[in-house]
């Protein structure tokens, strides 16, 4: 529905007020349980990522072609599959550093010994047989955080550079391809 009354205001609105309802009012629909639909067949957040686009795209009033690259520059938006990866690493932090409640700290663990795994402070990766286990995808996306990145002590600071590092990293990746496998997680250039 708001994506209808969005597209047929599109025209009587000018573009700091469209991005502004795409912001507010659309936007968290997306981000709602993300790490949970994130788990979804590879087609159903496909689908997904056609409806994110299109909405930044009437939002802008650009063409459809419009390369979605470009699009996510100017809304100041990670591609879908990156906004998911920034959440679940958000939740990891706020589990490893303490912000969550203790029983889930318990269902993580550090390697231990003298891997060069263990040096660098990653987690244990449990086996998971369909690999779309919250403890096996958050150790994964906890593992592909550069050092930099684990050592804040504040999630707020936190998710803003790891944001701001995916979307710069995105948008100078000449083979940057969106890839919506819920077990894929993009890792930053060092």
């Amino acid at each position: 529905k708001r994506l209808g009354a969005m597209y047929r205001g599109s025209s009587l609105l000018p573009i700091k007020y469209r991005k502004m309802f795409a912001n507010s009012l659309v936007l968290p629909h997306f981000d709602y349980l993300d790490t949970i639909y994130g788990r979804a067949s590879k087609t159903k957040l496909h689908e997904l990522d056609i409806l994110y686009k299109k909405v930044a795209k009437i939002a802008l009033g650009v063409e459809k072609t419009e390369s979605s690259i470009k699009v996510y520059r100017d809304m100041k938006w990670l591609p879908l599959h990156l906004r998911r990866q920034v959440h679940l690493s958000s939740y990891m932090f706020k589990i490893l550093k303490g912000g969550s409640p203790s029983n889930f700290i318990y269902k993580f663990s550090y390697i231990s010994g003298g891997s060069r795994d263990g040096a660098s402070c990653n987690l244990y990766t449990p086996q998971s047989k369909n690999l779309k286990n919250f403890y096996y995808l958050g150790a994964k996306a906890w593992n592909n955080l550069p050092t930099e990145l684990r050592n804040i002590n504040d999630p707020k600071v936190f998710c803003k550079i790891y944001k701001t590092k995916l979307l710069e990293s995105a948008l100078e990746d000449t083979n940057y391809v969106v890839n919506n496998s819920f077990d894929y997680f993009y890792k930053l250039a060092v």
